[in-house]
């Protein structure tokens, strides 16, 4: 019998980084920005729950396309939309955990769009 190495998307906040494992190995490695400090990514075991390739926040109005979402309150991996360019995302986040999401992993469009393509619902996804 074949057995598939199992998929696992790992999200450490100290690093703002993502992993994605098939078992021990690591497929793919990005940069992310998640959650501000007042609007912190949770920590914990969670999995990948509904897919979207496009979707819109209802509660922020705002696009997040590739959104996978891992909890019930609306936390998902994300393209990133903003104005701002990625690099400037990404400073802005080294200087001060006030800049950030409402929660949410955001994810720079190549990645978000391959992580998406890669999991399916039921993926884990852990965050700490």
């Amino acid at each position: 019998m074949v057995t598939m190495a199992k998929k696992k998307i790992v999200v450490n906040l100290a690093l703002q980084s993502v992993t994605a494992y098939e078992g021990d190995k690591v497929v793919r490695e990005c940069e992310c920005v998640t959650g501000d400090s007042d609007h912190p990514t949770p920590k914990g075991g969670f999995s990948v729950k509904l897919k979207y390739r496009k979707y819109t926040s209802r509660k922020y109005k705002a696009p997040m396309d590739y959104a996978m979402f891992f909890t019930n309150n609306g936390e998902a991996l994300h393209k990133y939309h903003g104005r701002a360019p990625w690099w400037m995302l990404r400073a802005g986040r080294a200087l001060t955990d006030q800049v950030g999401s409402h929660g949410c992993v955001r994810l720079q469009e190549e990645d978000a769009m391959a992580l998406f393509e890669w999991a399916a619902e039921g993926t884990p996804v852990e965050v700490f």
